[in-house]
């Protein structure tokens, strides 16, 4: 499902709870699913805690990363334009498979196979970057959460191991809104 736009009716209760918790004032009937992917995608960042080693040092970014998603990487750009993480600037960064991904602290992976998926989160195991994707069965390969549509409506799974694997704490709020794994 790629609308241009998600219905109201296609909004959820998680998804109301995601928009609230991240603050944002957008009407229901407007949001894109790119644009409600970055929003989910923000509240995943806003709501997980790093290693006080990897978080950056005073005037360097948090650095959201985007994979094969460009209209997400540009919805997400102009979402943390002005918002700040954990005292910190935030900075969308589009890259390629194939690409170094070590200055991500969040990885964000769509429109790859399963298998270049697993390759990813093979190289990202036990480092902490928070992976998301919307690849089918991204959980199961390692990625900590992952985007999926039921009943029409996007929701997403976490899966607990993956995120504690990679030193990467998760708010029990996040964790309620969740179909963990």
């Amino acid at each position: 499902m790629n609308p241009l736009s998600v219905p109201i009716g296609l909004i959820t209760r998680g998804t109301i709870a995601i928009l609230l918790l991240m603050g944002a004032g957008v009407s229901a009937q407007d949001v894109t699913e790119p644009a409600l992917k970055a929003a989910y995608i923000y509240s995943f960042a806003k709501f997980t805690e790093w290693p006080a080693d990897v978080v950056p040092r005073a005037a360097e970014p948090f650095v959201l990363c985007v994979l094969g998603d460009a209209a997400v990487g540009d919805a997400l750009e102009r979402l943390v334009k002005g918002r700040v993480l954990a005292g910190h600037s935030m900075a969308v960064s589009h890259v390629a498979p194939a690409g170094p991904q070590s200055m991500c602290h969040v990885l964000y992976l769509s429109g790859v196979t399963a298998s270049q998926a697993a390759q990813l989160v093979a190289r990202h195991r036990d480092v902490p970057v928070l992976t998301i994707s919307d690849v089918e069965g991204f959980t199961d390969v390692g990625g900590i959460a992952q985007f999926f549509f039921e009943q029409g409506q996007l929701r997403f799974s976490i899966h607990v191991g993956s995120a504690k694997r990679a030193h990467l704490q998760i708010s029990s709020n996040l964790l309620a809104l969740a179909r963990r794994k």
